[in-house]
């Protein structure tokens, strides 16, 4: 008994004391603070607008560029507050394309009475002379007004007429209710009252778009000289707030007119039976008497 008390007395008095205390390094206990003073407000921040998103408070969100008037939503469908439509209605009249038709499909379907609307889509023709185009403007669930329709060309001259092929085809027309007339032989083309008149429509009238209101316009275009591909913008005003809807080629196409060139690769003269026939002859004296060397 005693000598095993004696060896556990022994243990414990030969135990070794615990080691000094180190006191902790000055650059860490700066960290500490600037981590907590720093990350403090943070936090308080992130908790305030989750808080306030939750109950509604957050205000809203800037809105994308798809959500503009006139842009498409992630669905598809305009955002636009009105819907407007447009339509080719030329009368009998031509139409020159950049180049000779030099494709199978495109003489095929030109001589054979195919798809002679696609030839000229697919080859970027433009109506020579002037080009008609309808409009039809359908109001939506409030009244609005129509301040302008806006011209805005691709660029900044017209360049020389289109020398291609000319394709002329026969009667197709229309009416409508209001007329426009636009001169894209001029830098800065805008919609006037008449035919050679210097009077702005849209400095003298605007059109009112009632809920559920169609109203009709015809727009001509007219080219002598050169050649201009443009778009057409319309700009209105609802419950005292500004908006601007693009008004989309129809049929997919483009808009653009051209001036008649005096002389062409080729001509192909159209039927009713919708079969079109090369003529012999590069000058476009039938439909333009007045063509130099006519």
């Amino acid at each position: 008994m005693r000598n095993r008390t004696t060896l556990r007395g022994l243990r414990h008095r030969t135990r070794r004391p615990a080691p000094p205390e180190v006191p902790e390094p000055w650059w860490k206990r700066h960290a500490r603070v600037l981590w907590l003073g720093a990350g403090i407000p943070v936090i308080g921040a992130v908790a305030t607008a989750i808080a306030l998103q939750l109950l509604g408070l957050g205000g809203e969100t800037e809105p994308s560029p798809a959500s503009a008037p006139g842009a498409a939503s992630s669905g598809g469908t305009p955002t636009a507050p009105f819907v407007v439509t447009a339509r080719q209605e030329n009368d009998a009249g031509c139409t020159a394309l950049p180049h000779r038709v030099s494709s199978p499909q495109d003489r095929a379907d030109l001589v054979s009475g195919g798809d002679a609307d696609a030839v000229v889509r697919r080859n970027r023709g433009a109506r020579v002379g002037e080009l008609r185009v309808g409009l039809t403007l359908e109001g939506g669930a409030s009244s609005l007004t129509v301040t302008s329709i806006g011209i805005r060309p691709t660029s900044p001259r017209a360049v020389g007429p289109l020398a291609g092929t000319l394709v002329c085809e026969p009667d197709a027309g229309g009416e409508a209710k209001i007329q426009l007339y636009a001169d894209m032989d001029s830098p800065d083309p805008v919609f006037l009252t008449g035919r050679g008149s210097a009077r702005e429509y849209f400095r003298e009238n605007v059109v009112t778009l009632g809920p559920g209101e169609q109203v009709n316009l015809s727009a001509t275009f007219s080219s002598e000289k050169g050649s201009r591909e443009f778009e057409l913008l319309v700009r209105y005003v609802r419950n005292g707030k500004e908006g601007a809807v693009p008004v989309p080629a129809p049929r997919g196409g483009r808009y653009a007119v051209t001036g008649f060139a005096t002389r062409y690769g080729d001509v192909y003269e159209g039927s009713d039976g919708g079969v079109y026939r090369r003529l012999d002859g590069s000058r476009p004296c039938r439909w333009a008497p007045r063509s130099p060397g006519c």
